[in-house]
């Protein structure tokens, strides 16, 4: 079994050289995350480390399993950006007070520059520009390969500035002279009035009675983003009702932040009442309240 020091430079090295993984041996790192007992206990300990006994043994670990879970390349743009799947991302939370600026160590280096902020944030990443829609998110940038200013100005990642997550107006993320940058801009910007948020309020679910034997993920179960009346569960994303890594739930909780949100389920012939009433009780415990039963 692997250490838990292996298991984090194995995650830097994912970030830094994916081609050198098969997607088996990626989805096997997730699947190990996915385990993990609780995300939010492992954030509240990588906050509570930050500010108690550098000394103790786990704190680097859980700096990086917290700042590392859940690979997210840019599409793009050669340097590896992190999502943070910490509380900051469940639609109660308010991040408006959390630190902006948070260095993540891997022993005595500082390797990476956690970056918190807040509903309504404009984030422009390459030809990709969009309005933050979410309550709190995080991004984490690799020092090695990325260069974070603060209005301009190149960040010392020793000497951050104490700034509240809400501080931060427009983030911009690009590519410059073979480098990675992030440039968090904390002044009044004018935002476009054209300018669109990065939730799509409409989702459709399909609901299949028997799985295909050919089928790539055997789900009863599958999502689409947007309206769409097919029954053909290959037109959709394979999703699950339960677990960690592809809970139906997860595309529910984030439509229904809109509350223009319009959610249509696809019910396949043969589909049980049991399973019916099952998503109509997740559609409850989710807050969706605006959702269509269409029989096949």
């Amino acid at each position: 079994m692997q250490t838990p020091d292996k298991k984090k430079l194995m995650f830097l090295d994912m970030q830094e050289h994916p081609e050198k993984y098969s997607e088996e041996q990626i989805e096997a790192m997730m699947d190990e995350l996915d385990q993990m007992p609780d995300i939010g206990t492992a954030w509240q300990k990588f906050e509570q480390n930050n500010h108690q006994n550098a000394s103790l043994p786990s704190r680097n670990w859980w700096k990086a399993a917290a700042t590392f879970i859940g690979i997210l390349m840019i599409s793009g743009i050669a340097f590896a950006a992190v999502h943070i799947l910490s509380p900051s991302n469940t639609k109660n939370a308010d991040n408006s007070e959390q630190k902006m600026l948070t260095a993540v160590h891997d022993g005595d280096a500082i390797v990476a520059i956690v970056v918190n902020f807040c509903k309504g944030t404009w984030i422009q990443n390459g030809d990709d520009s969009y309005i933050e829609e979410h309550p709190a998110y995080s991004f984490g940038f690799r020092l090695k390969s990325t260069t974070v200013k603060l209005d301009g100005m190149e960040l010392d990642a020793h000497m951050l500035p104490n700034l509240p997550a809400s501080a931060l107006k427009k983030m911009e993320i690009g590519r410059k002279d073979g480098r990675g940058f992030a440039n968090l801009i904390t002044t009044p910007v004018k935002i476009p009035a054209n300018l669109k948020g990065n939730i799509n309020p409409e989702l459709t679910i399909l609901l299949t009675s028997v799985v295909p034997q050919n089928a790539t993920a055997r789900s009863s179960i599958y999502v689409k983003r947007g309206l769409h009346e097919g029954f053909d569960w290959k037109e959709y994303q394979y999703t699950s009702w339960s677990g960690q890594a592809e809970n139906v739930r997860k595309y529910l909780e984030e439509v229904a932040i809109s509350k223009k949100h319009h959610v249509r389920i696809n019910i396949c012939k043969g589909v049980s009442n049991k399973h019916i009433d099952r998503i109509k009780k997740i559609m409850e415990e989710c807050n969706v309240t605006n959702y269509e039963l269409i029989q096949q």
